[in-house]
């Protein structure tokens, strides 16, 4: 039975890391879209999250949200739609961050999460 606990936490992990990396933050993209300066700190201002899919999106519009985490809750403070091409399967949206701390930014097909991302944001 120790094994086959062992494989089913294996597989939770492995499967959470392929939704956080559905999610880049980034300090800009490149004409062809891809992310510039990506990561999970960076100073307060503006970032460009780059969503992909693993499949076309299937819809004309995500709902990007953005949860503050904070030591003993998890606050939602805005949700961004973002209009897609529903046979893309990469979006970006703008971001705004001017308030230090820890946040989660999640990328929603419907009910369906596709990816998810936290980033912690440094006060200059």
């Amino acid at each position: 039975m120790k094994p086959g606990i062992f494989l089913l936490l294996i597989f939770l992990i492995l499967g959470n890391c392929s939704k956080s990396n559905n999610i880049q933050l980034c300090e800009g993209i490149t004409p062809d879209g891809a992310g510039v300066n990506c990561g999970k700190k960076f100073e307060d201002g503006e970032l460009t999250a780059v969503i992909t899919s693993e499949d076309p999106f299937g819809v004309k519009t995500l709902l990007v949200i953005i949860y503050e985490i904070k030591e003993k809750k998890t606050d939602k403070i805005e949700t961004i739609p973002v209009d897609v091409n529903p046979d893309k399967q990469t979006a970006t949206v703008n971001l705004s961050f001017y308030t230090g701390g820890r946040y989660s930014v999640r990328a929603m097909k419907n009910d369906v999460l596709i990816g998810e991302r936290e980033v912690e944001i440094v006060e200059k």
